[in-house]
């Protein structure tokens, strides 16, 4: 048996650009061809900063399919476009020509993604919150570009996050005026 080490190293975040798996992508082109009632598409980040997408399939069989690899924008865009029963982005998406999106010093790749959809003109609904093991509130909002594809997020409910679902919520008179308001003239 091999032995465990237990010291703590001095780790750097250092990745290697690792390209998108063509398994991955092989995968996704197969559940979809098999056309499924419902995709929900997910996000996290992996423990070396890489971008990992999580696909869950429905199929009117009843039966449900879990796909997750790591990847890059073009593939979540490939992947939307599918869930509108557009495959062609997903069908000429070559794997080998892609990098891994992976974060930067610090960079939360779900939190960029997270405002990217926010700031997005995709319907969101703010679903009920949840809470884990340690008593720790996850915001949950779920988008969807389409009638039979999601995307959902569920993001540790800080200032920033309560922020971006506060904004988003009001209505769009509200926030264009806000970014209206007139420079107040100084009096001589």
């Amino acid at each position: 048996m091999k032995t465990i080490n237990f010291a703590i190293n001095e780790v750097e975040n250092v990745v290697e650009n690792a390209k998108v798996s063509a398994a991955f992508v092989q995968e996704l082109k197969e559940a979809f061809s098999m056309s499924p009632i419902k995709t929900d598409m997910r996000f996290k980040q992996s423990s070396k900063g890489e971008l990992i997408i999580s696909v869950t399939f429905a199929y009117d069989t009843g039966m449900k399919q879990h796909l997750e690899g790591a990847g890059d924008s073009d593939l979540i865009t490939a992947i939307n476009f599918c869930m509108a029963k557009i495959t062609k982005l997903l069908d000429d998406y070559k794997a080998e020509e892609h990098e891994v999106d992976t974060a930067k010093d610090g960079e939360n790749l779900v939190m960029e993604l997270f405002k990217q959809h926010i700031n997005s003109p995709i319907y969101g609904y703010v679903e009920k919150d949840w809470y884990n093991n340690y008593g720790e509130r996850y915001r949950c909002v779920r988008f969807s570009p389409t009638p039979k594809g999601n995307v959902k997020f569920c993001m540790k409910a800080t200032l920033e996050v309560n922020n971006l679902i506060s904004e988003a919520c009001k209505p769009e008179s509200i926030r264009r005026a806000k970014q209206q308001v007139p420079e107040q003239n100084e009096v001589a």
